[in-house]
Protein backbone atom coordinates (compact mmCIF):
# COMPACT_ATOMS: atom_id res chain seq x y z
CA UNK A 1 0.00 0.00 0.00
CA UNK A 2 1.38 3.39 -0.93
CA UNK A 3 1.01 6.48 1.26
CA UNK A 4 0.20 10.12 0.68
CA UNK A 5 3.80 11.00 -0.22
CA UNK A 6 3.71 8.40 -2.97
CA UNK A 7 0.41 9.65 -4.39
CA UNK A 8 1.68 13.24 -4.37
CA UNK A 9 4.93 12.10 -6.02
CA UNK A 10 3.01 10.31 -8.76
CA UNK A 11 0.81 13.37 -9.34
CA UNK A 12 3.80 15.73 -9.51
CA UNK A 13 5.68 13.36 -11.81
CA UNK A 14 2.61 13.17 -14.08
CA UNK A 15 2.50 16.97 -14.34
CA UNK A 16 6.25 17.02 -14.96
CA UNK A 17 5.81 14.35 -17.63
CA UNK A 18 3.13 16.43 -19.35
CA UNK A 19 5.39 19.50 -19.40
CA UNK A 20 8.45 17.52 -20.52
CA UNK A 21 6.48 15.72 -23.25
CA UNK A 22 5.13 19.06 -24.48
CA UNK A 23 8.65 20.56 -24.65
CA UNK A 24 9.98 17.42 -26.36
CA UNK A 25 7.23 17.34 -28.98
CA UNK A 26 7.71 21.04 -29.73
CA UNK A 27 11.50 20.57 -29.83
CA UNK A 28 11.19 17.84 -32.46
CA UNK A 29 8.51 19.72 -34.42
CA UNK A 30 5.76 17.18 -33.75
CA UNK A 31 3.56 19.83 -32.09
CA UNK A 32 3.19 23.51 -32.69
CA UNK A 33 4.17 25.60 -29.67
CA UNK A 34 0.73 27.19 -29.55
CA UNK A 35 -1.18 23.89 -29.50
CA UNK A 36 -4.53 23.82 -27.78
CA UNK A 37 -3.28 20.83 -25.76
CA UNK A 38 -1.69 23.34 -23.40
CA UNK A 39 -3.55 26.09 -21.54
CA UNK A 40 -2.87 29.43 -23.18
CA UNK A 41 -1.00 30.75 -20.16
CA UNK A 42 1.44 27.80 -20.36
CA UNK A 43 2.15 27.74 -24.08
CA UNK A 44 5.65 28.19 -25.37
CA UNK A 45 5.80 31.74 -26.68
CA UNK A 46 8.31 32.83 -29.29
CA UNK A 47 10.02 35.40 -27.04
CA UNK A 48 10.19 33.22 -23.95
CA UNK A 49 9.97 29.46 -23.44
CA UNK A 50 10.18 28.50 -27.10
CA UNK A 51 13.40 30.49 -27.44
CA UNK A 52 14.92 28.47 -24.60
CA UNK A 53 14.68 25.33 -26.74
CA UNK A 54 17.23 26.73 -29.18
CA UNK A 55 19.87 27.57 -26.55
CA UNK A 56 22.76 25.31 -25.55
CA UNK A 57 21.15 25.09 -22.09
CA UNK A 58 18.27 23.05 -23.59
CA UNK A 59 20.50 20.00 -23.93
CA UNK A 60 22.53 17.94 -21.49
CA UNK A 61 24.89 15.29 -22.80
CA UNK A 62 23.65 16.20 -26.32
CA UNK A 63 20.08 15.16 -25.51
CA UNK A 64 17.20 17.61 -25.01
CA UNK A 65 16.60 18.16 -21.28
CA UNK A 66 12.91 17.57 -21.82
CA UNK A 67 13.53 14.11 -23.31
CA UNK A 68 15.59 13.19 -20.25
CA UNK A 69 12.72 14.58 -18.18
CA UNK A 70 10.23 12.30 -19.95
CA UNK A 71 12.36 9.27 -19.07
CA UNK A 72 12.90 10.47 -15.49
CA UNK A 73 9.23 11.09 -14.78
CA UNK A 74 8.19 7.75 -16.28
CA UNK A 75 10.75 5.93 -14.10
CA UNK A 76 9.57 7.80 -11.00
CA UNK A 77 5.91 7.04 -11.71
CA UNK A 78 6.58 3.34 -12.35
CA UNK A 79 8.88 2.83 -9.36
CA UNK A 80 6.66 4.69 -6.91
CA UNK A 81 3.39 3.20 -8.18
CA UNK A 82 4.76 -0.35 -8.03
CA UNK A 83 6.45 0.12 -4.66
CA UNK A 84 9.93 -0.60 -6.04
CA UNK A 85 11.26 2.61 -4.50
CA UNK A 86 10.56 1.30 -1.01
CA UNK A 87 13.77 0.76 0.99
CA UNK A 88 13.09 -2.94 1.46
CA UNK A 89 13.09 -3.53 -2.31
CA UNK A 90 16.03 -3.73 -4.66
CA UNK A 91 17.50 -5.63 -7.57
CA UNK A 92 20.75 -7.41 -8.19
CA UNK A 93 22.93 -6.68 -11.19
CA UNK A 94 25.38 -9.53 -11.27
CA UNK A 95 26.50 -9.87 -7.66
CA UNK A 96 25.93 -6.22 -6.82
CA UNK A 97 22.75 -5.19 -5.04
CA UNK A 98 21.16 -1.99 -6.28
CA UNK A 99 18.78 -0.18 -4.00
CA UNK A 100 16.44 1.46 -6.48
CA UNK A 101 15.14 3.88 -3.88
CA UNK A 102 18.58 5.31 -3.15
CA UNK A 103 19.44 5.39 -6.86
CA UNK A 104 16.27 7.36 -7.65
CA UNK A 105 16.89 9.77 -4.77
CA UNK A 106 20.44 10.41 -6.01
CA UNK A 107 19.13 11.07 -9.52
CA UNK A 108 16.39 13.31 -8.10
CA UNK A 109 18.87 15.48 -6.21
CA UNK A 110 21.19 15.59 -9.25
CA UNK A 111 18.15 16.84 -11.20
CA UNK A 112 17.65 19.57 -8.59
CA UNK A 113 21.30 20.63 -8.85
CA UNK A 114 21.09 20.72 -12.63
CA UNK A 115 17.79 22.61 -12.39
CA UNK A 116 19.40 25.20 -10.10
CA UNK A 117 22.04 25.85 -12.74
CA UNK A 118 19.41 25.98 -15.49
CA UNK A 119 17.25 28.40 -13.48
CA UNK A 120 20.34 30.56 -12.92
CA UNK A 121 21.02 30.49 -16.66
CA UNK A 122 17.41 31.50 -17.38
CA UNK A 123 17.60 34.56 -15.14
CA UNK A 124 21.19 35.70 -15.54
CA UNK A 125 22.73 34.29 -18.73
CA UNK A 126 20.08 34.02 -21.44
CA UNK A 127 17.62 36.29 -19.58
CA UNK A 128 14.52 34.53 -20.88
CA UNK A 129 11.57 34.12 -18.53
CA UNK A 130 10.15 30.63 -18.87
CA UNK A 131 7.33 29.81 -16.45
CA UNK A 132 7.14 26.20 -17.65
CA UNK A 133 10.85 25.71 -17.05
CA UNK A 134 10.54 27.12 -13.54
CA UNK A 135 7.47 24.96 -12.90
CA UNK A 136 9.46 21.87 -13.92
CA UNK A 137 12.38 22.85 -11.66
CA UNK A 138 9.97 23.38 -8.76
CA UNK A 139 8.35 19.99 -9.42
CA UNK A 140 11.81 18.39 -9.42
CA UNK A 141 12.64 19.94 -6.02
CA UNK A 142 9.34 18.77 -4.55
CA UNK A 143 9.89 15.29 -6.01
CA UNK A 144 13.40 15.08 -4.57
CA UNK A 145 12.07 15.94 -1.11
CA UNK A 146 9.16 13.50 -1.38
CA UNK A 147 11.27 10.68 -2.79
CA UNK A 148 13.81 11.18 -0.01
CA UNK A 149 10.96 10.99 2.51
CA UNK A 150 9.57 7.79 0.95
CA UNK A 151 12.96 6.07 0.87
CA UNK A 152 13.82 7.05 4.45
CA UNK A 153 10.63 5.51 5.88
Amino acid sequence: MIGASAYISIALAAVGLYIAAYFTLVYYGVLEANTSLMPKVCRLETGTCQTVLSTPFARVFGVPNSLLGVAYYIVVIVLVATGWIHPSRGIFVGNVGLDLGIAVVVVAWFTVLLGTFLAYSLFFIIKIPCPLCLAAHTINLALAILLTTIVSQ
